[in-house]
């Protein structure tokens, strides 16, 4: 079943590359902390994005911008994943390429985990709920984890990975067979609680997501649609991710 959304909510930003995109978000990010110290920002780990990380890190270090107040809510993270490959684990991707670089407190760091995840959406409003959250789009449409199929009521969650997102995982590990089956995320009702919201899609594969999103409809079958039923979300994709669009 389809459900349709008037097109006025989502804001949509193109540029020639991920260089162009990483300096664009961080100084969204950027004016975020400074406009409240106290900021409270949701995090996606992932190679895509690993350019915008280093494009923060060290914007945050020239400007001399203070995260020691800022509070971060990580939208995933693997479970079961072999010992050997920790370092493949979300929480390690964000401690290598951006927490340990700017000067933020590691006890402000959150991550969903098989001790926390039934209480972690009460932890995030606890906090006062996210002012900004980065995600990417799925090659399949999913955003976090939230694989098709996902519910639009979903909360914090365990879920199990398509075959396709395993696929495209694989390239990042050194042994294809330890790629994880199941992961924790964030649902699709609590990305939608954040106050606002920047999807990142960089290359061709992203386009089939971009172009669904821009469809204004929405369906189970591509959880990237669901963001049309938020007020406040801005896309950032290159040439190779919008080539579905309509004109």
């Amino acid at each position: 079943m389809w459900i349709f959304r008037k097109k006025n909510n989502l804001k949509f930003v193109p540029y020639t590359d991920m260089k162009e995109i990483s300096e664009a978000v961080s100084k969204i990010i950027c004016q975020t902390v400074k406009n409240n110290r106290r900021s409270i920002l949701g995090f996606s780990a992932g190679v895509t994005i690993k350019e915008l990380y280093n494009q923060l890190s060290a914007d945050v270090k020239k400007q001399k911008i203070n995260f020691t107040d800022v509070i971060t809510f990580n939208t995933d993270e693997y479970i079961d994943i072999d010992k050997r490959y920790k370092k493949y684990s979300k929480t390690n991707f964000m401690r290598d390429h951006l927490f340990s670089r700017i000067n933020i407190k590691i006890e402000n760091t959150n991550f969903p985990t098989l001790d926390n995840w039934k209480t972690y959406d009460k932890e995030i409003q606890k906090k006062g709920g996210i002012d900004l959250l980065i995600l990417t789009a799925g090659s399949d449409g999913y955003i976090a984890f939230n694989e098709p199929g996902t519910k639009l009521s979903s909360m914090t969650h365990f879920g199990e990975l398509e075959n396709d997102t395993r696929t495209h995982l694989m390239e990042y590990f050194d042994e294809k067979i330890n790629v994880p089956y199941r992961v924790i995320t964030m649902g699709i009702k609590s990305i939608l609680k954040a106050r606002k919201i920047i999807v990142i899609a960089v290359g061709s594969a992203k386009a089939a997501p971009v172009s669904k999103l821009f469809e204004y409809k929405y369906s189970t079958l591509w959880p990237v649609t669901s963001l049309i039923f938020h007020n406040d979300v801005t896309l950032f994709a290159d040439i190779d991710a919008c080539r579905l669009m309509q004109k």
